[in-house]
């Protein structure tokens, strides 16, 4: 004879199973509890002479064949890593400011949040990205510095 609680503890113990299941397997697949790592290169571009700066390797010839300027500065190469919904932010020339933050993994590539704040706050960049993993993106409006203006490349892994 079956006693009654045997059934339901063989249900819960199989429904328990198959959430811890179901949850490894979902994790890694749409990047639930994955983490993000950034890589930004924050770039002076002005139609002043002055050529392009060594240290911005291959992402020169890039610049120079879809821009429109003469000189390519690389200001600061800030890194960081962000989870999933959560805001990574760094600071730009003139108490400006730049926010990302990752919203989805999903086969190799990376949506992301891009904003350019003012020093007020204000934004002056909005723009949802999606990166493959090893792509660069550039950020060329909305910027203005000095004589020329502001380019953020972006790269996520």
């Amino acid at each position: 004879m079956r006693s009654r609680g045997a059934v339901p503890s063989a249900v819960h113990v199989l429904l328990s199973l198959v959430g811890v299941f179901g949850v490894l397997f979902l994790v890694p697949r749409f990047g639930w509890g994955q983490t993000v790592s950034l890589q930004t290169q924050v770039i002076y571009a002005t139609n002043q002479p002055g050529g392009v700066d060594s240290r911005l390797g291959n992402l020169a010839a890039e610049l120079e064949k879809s821009l429109p300027y003469k000189t390519y500065q690389l200001l600061d190469s800030p890194r960081g890593s962000a989870a999933l919904n959560q805001t990574w932010r760094t600071g730009l020339p003139d108490n400006r400011s730049l926010e990302i933050t990752p919203t989805a993994i999903q086969e190799g590539q990376y949506s992301v949040t891009v904003r350019v704040l003012g020093p007020g706050g204000q934004q002056l960049v909005n723009t949802m990205v999606r990166l493959r993993r090893g792509s660069t993106f550039l950020i060329s409006k909305g910027a203005p510095y000095k004589d020329g203006v502001l380019i953020i490349a972006i790269s996520a892994s």
